[in-house]
Order: structure tokens, then sequence, then C-alpha cells
């Protein structure tokens, strides 16, 4: 046998033991397509047990493992919500909310009468709660986490985490009001008095139940005064002292207001404001 014919035969025979090898590669991945390498062979009730026994013992990597092959091989089971549901626990214990929020909104729009789908809703909240910066930051997902909220409290009202939704959607809209506080306070800083009250006003309308609404409130009083607009000064610190009866600033507010009152007097009659 001359050279040629044995580089002949030997791609031959290499050519043959590929196509044996992905042969039984492909027999092999249909039998894991068809039960995952995790499962056992005693059924779906033996391998829920088996990961809620995991999730419990907080090895939550290993039960998420295991529950997403029982969501992939068991889709017809009865307990495939619950499945759903624990599988976006793990993804929340181990910190990947933005895994976590798809997967609880999965559950809740393909099982809608599951007795889970309320709590599904709540943790798809508190996901994009837990995805949301620091207030400096932009706050898209704490919009999205006040919007899951009422979404939960307006489809599941009654349920047993109402209390905890109401007090989430309380802070994201402290969180959201501090950002305008903050804008409103450096527009003040750098002397842009009538910036400074247009952030102001609109943080009063729109998160007056926030703790930030009082110091808005005190900011726009101070705001007018600086731009010697006596009557406006004034008026807006009398709404402060009405409003926030015991606020921190209450005893700066009255001081203020009557410098106004008084600067407003001696103001000649029909003199404009600077």
């Amino acid at each position: 046998m001359n050279l040629y014919q044995h580089l002949r035969l030997s791609r031959t025979n290499y050519l043959i033991a590929a196509v044996l090898l992905a042969a039984v590669m492909l027999v092999f991945a249909g039998g894991c397509a068809k039960r995952g390498h995790r499962l056992s062979e005693d059924g779906v009730n033996v391998d829920w047990a088996r990961a809620k026994e995991l999730f419990e013992h907080e090895r939550y990597y290993r039960a998420q493992q295991l529950l997403r092959d029982i969501t992939l091989n068991y889709s017809g089971s009865a307990i495939i919500d619950s499945a759903y549901f624990y599988l976006g626990r793990c993804s929340f214990e181990l910190s990947d909310y933005l895994v976590a929020a798809d997967e609880f909104n999965r559950l809740f729009t393909r099982f809608p009468s599951s007795e889970l789908a309320g709590d599904a809703s709540f943790y798809e909240a508190l996901s994009y709660y837990e995805l949301a910066p620091h207030y400096s930051l932009d706050q898209e997902f704490t919009k999205k986490s006040f919007d899951a909220f009422q979404r939960f409290l307006e489809d599941y009202s009654g349920h047993a985490l109402s209390d905890s939704a109401y007090s989430y959607m309380a802070a994201t809209r402290e969180k959201l009001a501090l950002k305008e506080y903050r804008a409103a306070e450096l527009y003040y800083q750098v002397g842009e008095y009538a910036s400074a009250i247009l952030y102001a006003k609109a943080l009063v309308a729109n998160y007056y139940d926030t703790s930030q609404a009082e110091r808005a409130q005190f900011l726009i009083g101070r705001s007018y005064y600086r731009l010697k607009d006596w009557r406006r000064a004034h008026e807006e610190f009398e709404n402060y002292l009405r409003r926030f009866p015991d606020g921190g600033g209450f005893g700066r507010a009255t001081e203020l207001m009557q410098i106004a009152l008084e600067r407003k007097a001696q103001q000649p009659e029909g003199e404009s404001n600077q």
C-alpha cells in the first residue's frame, strides 16, 4: 500500500468514526431533552420534592437547574405553576432580578387562575424594586416597580401582601420625589429661582403625600423671597404654615412670611418686582 492509499483509508476511517460519534451524541441529546439529566426516574413528584428541599436549604442554583428541567419536561403537570414560582424565587434569591421578574410575569400570564398568580405579581414588582438604583440615577425601574405594585393591588385586591405593596409604593414615591427635590434645590443654589419654583411646584402637585412635599413648599416660598416677589412669597409661606403646621421649617417660614408682608406694604403701589 502506497502513502496515498494509506492516507485515503485513514481519512475514510476518520469520517466513519465522526459519523458514528455524531449519531451517538444525537441519541444521547434526545434522551436528555426528553427527560433532563437532573431528573430522576421516579416521576415529577419525586423531582418536585427534591427541588423544594434544595430551595429550603438555600441551594438556589441547584434548585434552579432542577426546576428548569421540571418546567421543560413536565409542562402538563399539576405542579407546573408552583415550579415556575419557585424558579422565579431562585432567580430572586440569586439577585438575578431581571430574570426573576420575567419568570414571575410568565407565571401569572400563563396561569392566571393559579393560587400563586397573586404572589408572582407581587414578586415581579419587588424584583423591579430591587433593580432600582440610587435616586440620582435613571429611575426607570423605580417607575416600573410602582406600576407593577399598582397593577398587583388592582388585580389581587385583598391579597395578604397588599399592605407590603402599599409600603413599597410609598418608598418608590419617596425616591422619585427626592430626585425632583434635588433638581429644584440645585436650581435654587445656582440662582435659577424661576426653574426652582417650576420643579418644586410639580413635586408638590405630583408627590403631595411624600416627605419631600414639605421641603418643596418651603423652597417655593424661599425662591419667591429671593426674587423679591413679596406678595407671592407671603402666600407660599402661608401655604406652608397651613399645610405643615408641625413642619421643621415652621419658625423660619413664619419669620420670612412676616418680613415679606412688611416689605410688600412698603413697596410703592404699581412697582414691579425684580
